[in-house]
Formats: C-alpha cells, structure tokens, sequence
C-alpha cells in the first residue's frame, strides 16, 4: 500500500467537533508516557555528558584531522561531502612513508618481525579512530583465540550492550606450519654421486640494496611443502596443468619414481605437485621461465633487474604447497579454529612429496638434460621424454605450531547487526613491498581516511570490521582461522567481505567479485580518477597494459619476440572480457581462491570482491615471491608517484562507504539471478581447454551412456533453467520491494521531528518578564520545544489555528467530491478537453489513495481487482514522475473515478488518530531492515552444508575455485566437475537436483518475504 503523506492523510488532522474529543484515560496515559521519555532522554544526556567531559582524544601524529583535547563535534555532512573527505586523505608522502615502513624488513608469517608488523598496524588503528592505547605498564589488547576476551571482542560488536567508539585488539592463532631447514638439488650419476649442484640462494643483486642485505635471511622453499628426499629421471610437464598430465601420460610416459620438472603459471602451485604425486612422482622442481614474460626479456635487449626491467635470471619464486583446493586454513584443524589447546587431525591437504622452487639459471641446466621437451614433428605437444641421469631433490622442513597474529579494528555503527568487513594480510614471504605491503599501504590509507571522517563527527550507519590478517602465504590461515571461529556470527551479520591483497604490480586493474557487487563496483571506480591519465577513470584502468608495448597484439616486432602461447593466451582472455561486457556482462569476473576473500564467500557466503594492478606481457615482469619484490623496484618500475596505491586506497574506501551508509544495501541479487543463466551455458558448452571436450558430445556425455539417461539429464538441466528463470522473477519484486521500503523510510524519516538543539543566547530587549507584550521566554523556551518534540514523536499534537475544522475543505480546499474531481480535470488549460494533467492526476490520486487506505469493501464488488490494480498503477506512476506537459487521455478512468463519491456518504469522520510518528519510523525502518536481510542472505543461499564432492570444505555452488586450477573459478562447480572430471552422468542429474533444489529454496524465501512486505504495506493505517 502506498502511504500516505501527512496533508494527505485524514486521520493526521485534527479531529471535527462533532467526533468529540478523545477519551481522557487515552491522554493520561501518554501523559505517563511522555513524563518516562522525558526522565530517559535526561538519564541518557546526564550519562553522555558525563563520559564525553571525562575523554580525550590521543595525540595524532600522522594525520591530516587533528583530534581535539575535548569530544569530537558532532557535524552533518552530505553524502558528498562525506566521500570529497574521506577521498582528500590519502596521499602520495603518507603512502610512500607506510610503503617504506612495512617493506624494509622481511615479515615472514610466525616470525618476531611479524609480529612486531602486527603491533605496529594495532598502533595505526588506534591512533587513526581515536583508540586511547593502554600505558606502558599494561598488556596490550592481544587475546588467544578462544578465549573469552578474544571472542567478546567481535561478538559484543553487534550487542546493544557492545562498545560504541572504535575498538582495536590482536587474535593469536596457533597453525601447523613450517621454516626450511636444508635442501639441495644434484645431477647424480648411477651411483649417486653428485655431478652438478645447483646454488639454490638467491644471489640479492646489490644494485638492489633491500634485496642485497636480506638475500639470506628466509631461504628459498615452498611452506608447508614435503619433508624428505627424491631421486629419479626428470620430465618436464609445461605447467604442470591437469591436461598437461594426461598429455605425458599419452606420450606413454609413466611418472612413477619420476622428478618432475614444470613452469609457474597456468595454475596454482600446489595442484602441480598434487597431481605428480598422485602419478607417482617423488620430487616436483618449479622455476620461472623468462617466456611468461612477454615481451620484457634479455632476447629481446633488455637488461635484467635492477640495472634494467627484465627478470633476474638468479630470482626464485617462494609460495605455499597446500592442496589450497582441497581446504584452506590450517591443515590440522579443518572447519575448525587453530586454538593454543585445539584437537588436531592428521594433514591431508599438504604434500607427501619434497618439492623446492629454483631459478631460471639452474632450470637451464636441468633442461639440457632432457633435451627435447617438445615434438619435433607435427603439432607441438610435450615430448614426454625423460632425463638420462638421475636428479635428486633434499627439501628438509621443521614443522609446528606456530603462534600468528590477526589484528583487528572495528567502527561500531548505528545498525549495529551489519557488518561491513575490509582486510588484508600483513605476512609476506621475504620483503613484500608488492605482495603485501601494496594491500597493506591502501588499507593504510582507507584508515586514515575513516579517521578522518570519525573527527567529524560521522559516525557509519554500519558496523565496519578492518582486519589485518596474518599467515595468508602459508595457505589463507589467518583470515581462515578467524572465519571457522566466528562462522555464525559473520554468516548472522556480514553484509560484504572486500579483500585487497597486492595493489599494485603492474599496468592493469582488474577486479573479481561477487555479481551482486558488481554494479556498485563498477559505478564506484567512474567516480575515482585514474591513477595517471586525466579524463579518464580508474574503470577505464582495466584496459591499460604496460609502457613496453609494440604496435598491436604481435609476437614479433622488429628483432622483438614473445611466446606466440603466452601472447595468445593473453589476448584471448581480453577478447573474452570485451565480448562479456557487450553481452550481459558487467566487467567484473567471478571469484576462485588465492586471497583471504575464500573462506567468506566459498564457506560462509557472503559476498565479496578482490582488486589490484597486475603485470600484462607489455610490464616489467614482477619478481613474486622473491627478494627483488622490494620497495626499490616497487618505485622504478612498479608505481612510482604511489598513484596505483592511492586509486585502489579510494575506490576500496568508498566502496566501503557505500556498502556501509547506504540506506538500501547496494546489492544487486537480479545481476546475480541473470548471470546464472550464463553459468548453466558454460556447463552446457566447455570450453575447448577443459579435460572432456576431445571426448564427449554436447553436454559431452559419454558416447556409451543409454539414450533414456541422457534425455532424463536434458530434462533435468530444463528444470534446472525454469528455476533460474523463477529466482530471476523474484528477485525483481525484491527489487521493486527494497525501492519502495526505501522511499517509504525517507518519507517518514522527513516526517520526524528534529530534536530541538538550544539556539544561541540571545540579547534582552525591553522589560518585559511577565505575561503581554515584550515578555523575555528565554528562561522556558528549551523546555517548552523539548516537550513539543516528544509530544511530536508520540503523536501528540493540538491543532494548529490555521487548520480548517472541515475534513474535507481542509484537505482539497473544496466541499465536495464532485466540485473536487470536476476542479482537478477543468481547471487546466488543456488542448484536448479529454485529457488529464499529471497535475490533475496528483490531485486525484490523492482521494483514491485514501480509499484503498480505508480498504472500502463495497468498492471490490463494483469494480473487479484487475481495474483497481491498473488505476493505483497508473498514480503510483505518475506520483512517482516528474511534472511535466505531459497529458494521459482515458475516459474510462474518469468515468471509474466518477462513481468513487457514492461511497463517501458512509464515510463517517476519522476517530482513531493515527500511530505517533516514532511507530511509523519504526515500522518503515524495520520494513527496509527486512530489504536488507534478504539482500545479505542471497549469497548465502548457494550453500550446501554437504559441500562439494572430494573437497567438502567448499560449500558454495555458485562458485568455487577449480579442482585443478587453485585460483582460477569455476562456475556451477559441483556440477561442471560431475561432467568433465567424474564423467558420470548420475552424478551430473543429483548436483542438478541439487541446484534445482537450493534455487528453488531461494525462490520461495524471496517471493513469500516480498509478498508479506506487500500484505504489511496493504495493512498499514
């Protein structure tokens, strides 16, 4: 139902004489009622006067909003004013300096350098929100996980009992991990005995100061890897991909007692050596080849770093082994938190086999025993050939638990049960200036930013959660950790989790987020000017590539050359973007795993994105996970004038803004509903990369499998669309509901009276202390504006002497009905005599909106539903649209709203006022709280507690990462894997049955939520 406006509204006026007055006993009891509020309005400013006269802010030393010795002022701002602060904070010198802060000392997850990082981020949390830090003498706020102090730290956030100014405090976890002990890599001959031994140090080029000084400080290892040794023939694999794998295997080559030799990228790291060993596979090497380099290379004349842009052929990439797939988190506590006293489970998602990263120069050497590792003849595929001598692999760890450290820092908000979650990790594998300190000088910036705003005097309509997560190189244990601890009190009150890991390591922006992200996303990153061009945005970011770019997608300019693969693979992915965001498509792809968003979103459900400039064929190539990640090369080569940090700094600080005061959460769950039809597409047609495409038809089913269970499938994945298309109808009426509870708030919220601030003293003037002319009111005007505010917020009012006493002149300014209509229709200057204004039809609008106010029976047996539905359509629409010359001709309109008089004969004058004001606000807020509930559960739908098959862990089927990729998403994932991976077509109909199942779920809670607002809107006074 429509509500009404207070002029429009009969039962806000004054009462007609010969309704009579009110009943006494009414007024005596709000009499008692407004004496209560007076006596806790003055209980509640005694105690806020007393504990903001007592505070003091700390001295701020970084900071471009000082705060002052007494309380902060309260200020309003607009929502522009809001952002045009907070986005004038971050700044070049403050991000040079944290950039520089972070990033000169390794901080390795567990060790003392890292946790002095993590007490360093505590500082800036309380310094920035105005957190008083505990003196010298006392413990700083660091609580074990588990223990009572670290849980009520997040769960009273969302208490009415909870803390109302920012808190700051640090969570210890204690994780199984591990701290390299020796390795070696050996040529041996048949008896064992070394014939080449690779230096497997990074050799810190001096050029590079940082990189010079710490080149032995943390050894080059995979954490988590396998303890122990390897000795066998060696086969290089490509990437080490699933289809690389079933490539050597049809070569006939058979990896049992094998080394494997493969390249980074293609895939995460660990499902590298995942699948070597379930082949058989001792040891895995894996080195950095220059060719995923583009064009950036010595071939191509470029020096190496850091006398020039090219890779340093003695630079190693370090990296975590976790079957990351399989589970994240720590591997002896699945599901579960890492406490000091935790019961522990044997691993099962690390590797049973030594593995060791090396450089491009010992990978040479080890190649040239090989050979060919390609055909010679044909198309080229990979030869399968093995090493004649033998290589031998020692990867010896120490492995335990190990205590890290999440520090966290929260804004309590007005909405106190929502909370927006902002994070990034703070460990790093040696210096990091990329991989995190990037992240972490963009978070940096967003606090200064929100401290700014906190000093004056904003205060988040949301809760904001800030999290410096710890451990996420090892396998996203922190973040983990902390989601498995809290996973009730984030899948109750999480509205969105927005992660950022590495800001800046190359030209290109891209993002990944939840599809009801996307909109507000993108909309966000117009309004943030790109880091370097002007006239541009930071959403025009996505399509830059680096400074060493030839003319065109080529692959050889001039004595210039790129592997043809490498340039191929790259443009297609661009191709592929382009041709989504023509179609449906938002520019915002999906999420897989990677970063500490996983356990969120893949576990949890809620929604969340990623961000960050990365490297394109036409960069310098980034040295990831290696000691020449450092500040030196951040600031030559990776983003110098720190304006990379500063754009992802913003557009991250004002998303959180967004999601944070927005009355109506700016989740987009029709976006979501539209993109699973693509979803089911992608299941229906693989890609031409997947394992099953060379084998099976469309939906490549099995040529064996009998004709009746390939139609039953068809006809599931039939049901299966039907019911996209019914979430899809849903949620456009959630749509239409959360507009409508949004309009309906601020119409009320304007409705509310303003608590009455004392004006400023004023000079006497004049005698007059008494009764009559010249009387001073100074002593009892707050009073008397006091009690007129709550009065007005109960409702209790005396009428005004301007108001008429006649309902109906009152409200039309005429006496009758039909003077009324006829006034509304003629009265315009119309050229067409038919036609009525939208003028006239906000007149008369107004009298048919009190009628279905009043629901008058009779009125549903003259005229069917479908015509009462069409003409409230019709004003809602024109209520809605601005006025303008424009002119709706229907007869039958006015003909229908002709015969609406009759009706009012029976009318008799309004007698029962209507709720005070404060009820109305209660009831419009808790109508768009219900918005928001169904918006924030939308994501959470997609989980099944059963999970995804082999790797239960996962419980999102929307998306999750590939079993095969690590990173890389895959959509429908339960599903997709039943197809291409099983290849078992009874598997494929049960994951159909169950999406069909769980959409259908979701259908209902939107439509039967939708439809109650409805009836509660229909029945409202």
């Amino acid at each position: 139902m429509v509500p009404l406006s207070p002029t429009m509204d009969p039962e806000k006026q004054p009462p007609s004489p010969k309704g009579g007055s009110f009943p006494k006993k009414r007024f005596t009891s709000r009499k008692y009622l407004v004496h209560l509020s007076c006596f806790l309005i003055a209980i509640y400013g005694l105690r806020y006067f007393m504990r903001t006269s007592t505070e003091r802010g700390p001295k701020i030393v970084d900071s471009s909003v000082k705060w002052n010795s007494g309380p902060v002022k309260k200020m309003s701002m607009t929502t522009k004013e809001k952002e045009d602060l907070f986005l004038s904070i971050p700044s070049a010198e403050s991000a040079s300096s944290a950039a520089k802060k972070y990033s000169k000392h390794p901080h390795l997850a567990g060790s003392l350098e890292d946790y002095h990082d993590a007490l360093s981020i505590l500082e800036l949390f309380q310094t920035e929100l105005g957190i008083t830090a505990p003196p010298p003498s006392h413990e700083q706020p660091i609580y074990n996980a588990g223990t009572p102090k670290s849980r009520a730290q997040t769960i009273a956030l969302t208490s009415r009992l909870g803390p109302r100014n920012p808190t700051a405090w640090v969570d210890v976890y204690y994780p199984y991990m591990d701290t390299p002990l020796d390795r070696s890599l050996d040529i041996v001959d048949l008896a064992g005995n070394s014939l080449w031994s690779a230096d497997l140090r990074e050799d810190g080029d001096e050029g590079d100061e940082d990189a010079a000084k710490y080149r032995d400080y943390i050894p080059a290892w995979h954490g988590l890897s396998g303890h122990g040794e390897g000795k066998g023939q060696l086969v290089f694999v490509n990437y080490g991909t699933f289809e690389d794998y079933e490539e050597i295997l049809a070569s006939g080559q058979n990896l049992t007692g094998k080394v494997v030799i493969a390249r980074y990228g293609g895939l995460y790291r660990g499902l590298k050596i995942k699948r070597a060993e379930e082949l058989g596979a001792v040891a895995v090497i894996i080195y950095s080849d220059p060719r995923d380099d583009g064009f950036v290379t010595v071939e191509n004349g470029f020096s190496t770093y850091p006398q020039g842009p090219a890779r340093n052929g003695n630079s190693v990439q370090r990296g975590s082994s976790m079957y990351l797939s399989i589970y994240a988190g720590d591997a002896q506590t699945p599901g579960r938190p890492a406490y000091e006293n935790a019961e522990r489970e044997e691993a099962t998602n690390i590797p049973g086999i030594p593995s060791i990263p090396i450089s491009w120069a010992n990978a040479q050497r080890l190649l040239e025993e090989i050979g060919d590792v390609y055909t010679t003849t044909g198309p080229r595929k990979l030869s399968g050939k093995a090493s004649e001598r033998a290589v031998k692999v020692v990867n010896h760890v120490d492995r335990k638990i190990t205590p890290i450290w999440n520090t966290m820092a929260a804004i309590p908000g007005h909405v106190r049960d929502e909370v927006v979650i902002v994070g990034c990790h703070h460990d790093a594998w040696v210096l990091g200036a990329a991989d995190p300190v990037s992240g972490t000088v963009s978070l940096h910036e967003i606090v200064r930013g929100l401290g700014a705003l906190l000093r004056s005097g904003w205060r988040p309509l949301r809760t904001i959660l800030i999290a410096s997560w710890d451990a996420e190189e090892y396998g996203l244990i922190g973040s983990t950790e902390y989601g498995e601890d809290f996973a009730e009190w984030i899948s109750e009150h999480a509205v969105a989790y927005l992660n950022v890991d590495v800001s800046s390591a190359g030209s290109q922006w891209d993002v990944s987020a939840s599809p009801s992200l996307a909109h507000v996303i993108r909309q966000t990153a117009m309004d943030v000017p790109h880091p370097s061009e002007d006239n541009k945005t930071l959403w025009d970011a996505r399509h830059d590539e680096g400074p060493f770019k030839p003319f065109g997608p080529v692959v050889e300019v001039g004595y210039m050359r790129a592997d043809a693969d490498v340039i191929e693979a790259y443009e297609s992915q661009k191709a592929l973007r382009l041709k989504n965001e023509l179609g449906k498509g938002t520019g915002v792809g999906p999420m897989g795993s990677g970063s500490d968003y996983t356990v969120f979103l893949q576990r949890l459900g809620v929604a969340s994105s990623d961000q960050g400039f990365g490297g394109t064929p036409y960069d310098a190539p980034y040295h990831y996970h290696s000691i020449y990640d450092s500040n030196r090369w951040q600031e030559v080569y990776g983003d110098p004038g720190y304006n990379k940090h500063l754009a992802v700094a913003k557009h991250l600080g004002l998303l959180t803004l967004r999601l944070t005061d927005s009355i109506i959460i700016p989740l987009n769950t029709t976006q979501y509903a539209f993109e699973l039809d693509g979803y089911l597409d992608t299941v229906l047609t693989p890609p031409p990369c997947s394992p099953a495409s060379n084998h099976y038809f469309p939906p490549y089913l099995p040529e064996a499998q009998a004709e009746p269970e390939t139609l039953l499938l068809q006809s599931t994945f039939s049901t299966l669309r039907n019911t996209i298309a019914k979430l899809q109808e849903a949620s456009i009426l959630l749509d239409i509901e959360k507009a409508e509870a949004e309009e309906k708030f601020k119409e009320v919220l304007s409705r509310m009276p303003s608590f009455p601030f004392p004006r400023k003293t004023r000079k006497h003037f004049g005698n007059g202390h008494g009764r009559g002319a010249g009387s001073c009111t100074r002593g009892n005007t707050l009073t008397r504006r006091i009690k007129n505010w709550i009065k007005g917020v109960f409702g209790v009012s005396t009428p005004h002497p301007s108001k008429s006493k006649n309902f109906k002149s009152a409200l039309f300014g005429v006496d009758s009905w039909e003077d009324l209509i006829s006034k509304a229709i003629f009265e315009e200057d119309c050229s067409d005599t038919n036609a009525i204004t939208i003028e006239s039809l906000y007149q008369i609008s107004r009298i048919f909106l009190i009628y279905l106010t009043f629901q008058i029976s009779p009125l549903y047996q003259i005229y069917p539903t479908f015509q009462i539905s069409q003409i409230y359509l019709t004003f809602r629409k024109f209520q809605k649209s601005p006025k303008s010359p424009i002119f709706l001709t229907s007869h039958r309109l006015l003909h229908h709203l002709r015969h609406l008089p009759r009706f009012l004969a029976s009318l008799a004058p309004p007698r029962i006022p209507s709720p005070p004001p404060i009820f109305e606000f209660i009831r419009a807020a808790k109508r768009v709280s219900r918005a928001n509930r169904k918006l924030i559960s939308f994501e959470r739908g997609f989980i099944d507690e059963a999970g995804i098959k082999d790797r239960e862990w996962y419980r999102h089927l929307g998306v999750a990462p590939g079993k095969w990729l690590g990173y890389g998403a895959t959509t429908f994932p339960a599903l997709t894997e039943a197809i291409t991976l099983d290849k078992n077509i009874t598997a494929a109909m049960e994951e159909s049955i169950r999406l069909v199942r769980l959409l259908g779920w979701m259908t209902e809670s939107l439509r039967k939520e939708v439809d109650s607002e409805s009836d509660s809107s229909d029945d409202q006074p």
